[in-house]
């Protein structure tokens, strides 16, 4: 599967690039992962110098799977995105796997050099980041400004304090309601 084999490339590139990522992994030699994409399943067995390498698996010592919210991070919170992941097995396992995960760093200056030379790879690596912080400021204040829209303009929510002052109303209700019934109880038991 050529998606798998990139797949793997690309987590083995990292684990490379990660100092004690790999040695972490040593640990778990033999054990299996599988990363299910909805679409497709990938299964990885841990090598012995703690690198993937695809194998089949019919029972996976853990199961990571992307959600929603993961796919939609990952490009602007990149490895905090993972905290979005569902996973289950091994517990040993996940927890090592967890934290190599959030160790995980590219160095995108060190792959850019040997093609365009370090002065360009250090200034397109700036530029790319600055562009993706550039895209996450603005998608936050199109959030914010829709949130906004919603409640103030369009009036299809309602304010927080509106909210407040409602709740605040149904209490007072409840309580005068309660005070009430416990009138009529009295009287009632007065008149029998």
């Amino acid at each position: 599967m050529i998606a798998g084999a990139l797949f793997e490339r690309s987590l083995n590139h990292l684990l490379r690039q990660s100092p004690g990522a790999a040695e972490a992994l040593a640990r778990h030699a033999g054990a299996s992962v599988r990363f299910d994409l909805t679409l497709a399943q990938v299964d990885f067995r841990i090598a012995d110098d703690g690198c993937f390498s695809e194998a089949e698996v019919d029972a996976p010592d853990a199961v990571i799977r992307p959600t929603p919210a993961l796919i939609a991070r990952l490009p602007f919170f990149g490895r905090e995105a993972l905290r979005d992941a569902d996973y289950s097995g091994d517990p040993a396992l996940l927890a090592t796997l967890d934290r190599v995960f959030r160790q995980l760093d590219w160095d995108v200056e060190a792959d850019l050099a040997p093609l365009v030379g370090d002065i360009a790879a250090h200034r397109l690596h700036a530029l790319g980041r600055d562009a993706l912080a550039g895209l996450a400021h603005a998608f936050s204040a199109l959030g914010h400004n829709a949130g906004e829209y919603v409640v103030e303009e369009a009036e299809l929510m309602a304010r927080a304090i509106d909210v407040a002052r409602f709740n605040r109303a149904v209490d007072m209700l409840a309580d005068d309601v309660a005070r009430l019934e416990a009138r009529l109880r009295l009287l009632e038991a007065g008149h029998a």
